[in-house]
């Protein structure tokens, strides 16, 4: 517990860094894996949809109201049929966020690069501790309740559960950055919750 006090907290910039490169090195292997089961020809046509529904609108051929539908489905439909892509960004994230951040001392690529590790205020780091924090801080959450809401519900309500869901992930960043940028612990919401901190080496 001594020890885990003397170091010092992580700055801002250090810990943006971090994420920063860790989101392009997550996004870069989660399209690799992805590729196999993209259909390019099937999406290209869906944004070559939506591209038209965006033009009609500013062309004002079409009202708010139709604006709103058509667009609304057309991203429905391209959510649908990414299910398999959403599946495996799901997956890789949990396996870097949780399992790799948890084997490697609570570093990520990104944190190692930028000297920061995550430590727990009661020793050892946890699976559960690894887990609660990237479900909230990387959004892990956010991605599985709109995966399982595409699967079994209907449009509307696909789309309200998942605003309502990304309404509260952006508040819950906000007031993180806050935290981490004011608290002299530089502790965001998901530290305070599972009594973690992000040090420097």
């Amino acid at each position: 517990m001594g020890s885990i006090k003397k170091q010092e907290k992580a700055l801002f910039i250090q810990r943006l860094g971090a994420y920063l490169i860790d989101i392009v090195i997550v996004s870069f292997v989660a399209t690799l894996i992805s590729m196999p089961f993209i259909d390019s020809e099937k999406e290209e046509k869906q944004q070559k949809q939506v591209q038209e529904i965006m033009e009609l609108y500013q062309k004002q051929e079409i009202s708010i109201e139709d604006f709103s539908y058509q667009i609304s489905d057309a991203y429905y439909h391209i959510a649908r049929s990414s299910g398999v892509n959403s599946l495996i960004v799901i997956t890789f994230n949990l396996l870097y966020f949780v399992i790799y951040q948890l084997f490697n001392k609570g570093q990520t690529i990104g944190k190692r690069l930028f000297k920061i590790r995550v430590v727990s205020d009661e020793g050892e780091l946890t699976a559960n501790q690894m887990l609660i924090r990237s479900f909230i801080a990387n959004s892990i959450l956010l991605e599985m309740i709109a995966f399982v809401f595409m699967l079994f519900s209907k449009k509307d309500a696909y789309f309200v559960s998942v605003s309502f869901v990304n309404g509260i992930q952006y508040i819950v960043t906000f007031i993180s950055i806050i935290m981490i940028m004011s608290k002299k612990d530089g502790r965001a919401i998901h530290d305070k919750l599972i009594k973690t901190t992000v040090v420097r080496e």
